[in-house]
Parts: C-alpha cells; sequence; structure tokens
C-alpha cells in the first residue's frame, strides 16, 4: 500500500465512523499535506481515490464535499439543464436575476463551469429565448387565415404570460438567430401569405403583429415586480393616484381626460389585446379583401 492509499483509508474511516459526515467539507489538497506531510501529487491522489469511491465530491472552486455512503456524485449537468434552471430563475425573478453567478448557485457548480455549457450573458440570454419560443405549441392550420393569425398571436400570449420576462427580451430591430423560433415564423407568415398577401406586404404585417403583442407583453413584467414590491395592484395604486391626476386635468382644460378620470377603468391586459388584436385584424380583412384580384 503506498502512502496515498494509507491516506485515503485514514480518511475513509473517517467517514465510516462519522467524524466526517456527509456534507461536511472534506481535507483539502493543502489540509492533507500539511496534516500528512506529502508532497501535492500524493494529496490530489488521495481525493481522487476516495472520488473514484463515490465517498466525495470534487470541483474546482468549492472544494470536496462528503457525500452519503453510496450516494452517486451528483450528475454533472447538460446544456439543457443549464437553460431549463436559467428559465426557471427569470420566471420567478426576473431576466436581470440571471446572473452567471446566480446560475452556478441553482445548478450547485462553480461558476467558471456554467461558461462550459454558454459562452456569454448574451448567449445566455437567446438561448433561452430559443427555447421558450421553440416550445409553443402551434395550433393547427385551418383554411381561415383571419383564424390562424390570432389562434397563433393569442397562443404567443399565453407564452409571454406564462414566461414574463419574454417580451422585452425579444428584439424586433437586431433579433438573434433562434431555430427553435422559427417554426412560429413559418405558420404566421404562411397564414399572411395565405391570405394573399405578397412576400413584402406579409412580412410587414408580420412585424407589426409581432410587435403588437410584444408591446403589451412587455407590460406583464414590471407590473409583477410593482405588484411584489408594494403588495398592491394596478387598479389599487392608480386609486392613489386619483387626486393628482385630477387636478392635473381640470374640466375646464381637458373636459374628456377629467370625464374620463371621474369613472372606473379596470385595467386588463388580455382585454387590451383582444381589443387592438380585433381591431388590427378587422383593418387587415378589409384591406385584403379591397386588393385587385
Amino acid at each position: 500500500m503506498n502512502r496515498a492509499e494509507e491516506i485515503a483509508a485514514v480518511l475513509r474511516e473517517r467517514i465510516a465512523a462519522g467524524r466526517l459526515r456527509p456534507g461536511d467539507r472534506a481535507p483539502s489538497t493543502r489540509a492533507i499535506m500539511r496534516d500528512h506531510g506529502v508532497a501535492m501529487g500524493t494529496a490530489t491522489r488521495v481525493l481522487a481515490r476516495l472520488q473514484a469511491d463515490g465517498l466525495v465530491d470534487s470541483a474546482p472552486g468549492r472544494g470536496s464535499v462528503v457525500l452519503a455512503p453510496g450516494r452517486p456524485r451528483p450528475a454533472e449537468p447538460t446544456r439543457d439543464t443549464v437553460l431549463a434552471a436559467a428559465i426557471a430563475i427569470a420566471d420567478e425573478e426576473s431576466l436581470q436575476a440571471v446572473s452567471m453567478r446566480r446560475l452556478a448557485a441553482a445548478l450547485d457548480i462553480p461558476t467558471m463551469a456554467v461558461y462550459r455549457y454558454v459562452p456569454s450573458s448574451e448567449e445566455l440570454q437567446a438561448a433561452m429565448l430559443d427555447r421558450v419560443l421553440g416550445e409553443l405549441e402551434l395550433p393547427p392550420r385551418t383554411a381561415d387565415w383571419r383564424e390562424d393569425v390570432e389562434a397563433l398571436l393569442r397562443a404567443l400570449w399565453e407564452t409571454m404570460k406564462a414566461h414574463p420576462w419574454l417580451a422585452a427580451a425579444m428584439s424586433m430591430t437586431r433579433p438573434s438567430v433562434m431555430p427553435g423560433a422559427m417554426p412560429m415564423s413559418e405558420h404566421l407568415l404562411g397564414a399572411l401569405r395565405s391570405a394573399g398577401l405578397e412576400p413584402r406586404a406579409a412580412f410587414t404585417e408580420y412585424l407589426c403583429l409581432l410587435n403588437l403583442v410584444r408591446g403589451l407583453g412587455a407590460t406583464i413584467e414590471p407590473e409583477l415586480a410593482d405588484r411584489a414590491a408594494t403588495g398592491v395592484t394596478e387598479d389599487e395604486w392608480i386609486d392613489t393616484q386619483l387626486g393628482e391626476l385630477r387636478a392635473a386635468a381640470p374640466a375646464d382644460r381637458f373636459p374628456t381626460m377629467a370625464e374620463m378620470l371621474h369613472k372606473s377603468y379596470p385595467y386588463d391586459a388580455d382585454v387590451l389585446l383582444d381589443t387592438a388584436l380585433t381591431r388590427y385584424l378587422d383593418g387587415l380583412a378589409a384591406a385584403v379583401k379591397s386588393q385587385p384580384l
């Protein structure tokens, strides 16, 4: 038995006797060098033997931790598990909360290890968008272009409500390349083309419709954050501002606004979406119908 095996046997006995319990820090290489008077290479081999036996889990940046007897070492994360963890943090907290350090803590891996799966914060955000949009369930196609457009946009709206950070993260001017989002884009563009629109006209309507839904979707996360911070809803908050609003809109100068400020208005983003989609698609249907054959 060589020196590394002797020291490993001592540490195995301590783990078996409960002097080193699951979750405790295992001796570091420096501690083994100091306590047993051995070189760095020998101390490293000691920890490698214990790790091979499933008694400790070692990772750069967080040292070695004692495992429960018979417990396998935690599985290495995959790109899919990294993205799932990032999306879960964004859904629960915000997109701003998804830092490499926060993600590493959620996955119980060193911060630098996250970069093996996503090279940068920008690429992480793009991958999150691609993953979420790629999971959007496309509605079945029908013979009615308007029904297809509306069904797709409502599916996107529900996805934005499930992932409140999504809308604000979508760029309409410099979008990332997102293969997962292509089925959604193809579905919407195909529906618009089936209405008889030429490619350029269809793409213009495509961008306008996405921007319409995205604009409303971008209000979801700030309202949830304000509600969490203040404990009041948008309607409750506006009630606290009515006095100042009415003072700023005297009836002799702003009669229309003053009239509205003396009526009740229940804010509902779903109602705004219904109204905006109906008005837009009514106009688009009229324009399509008036096109020369």
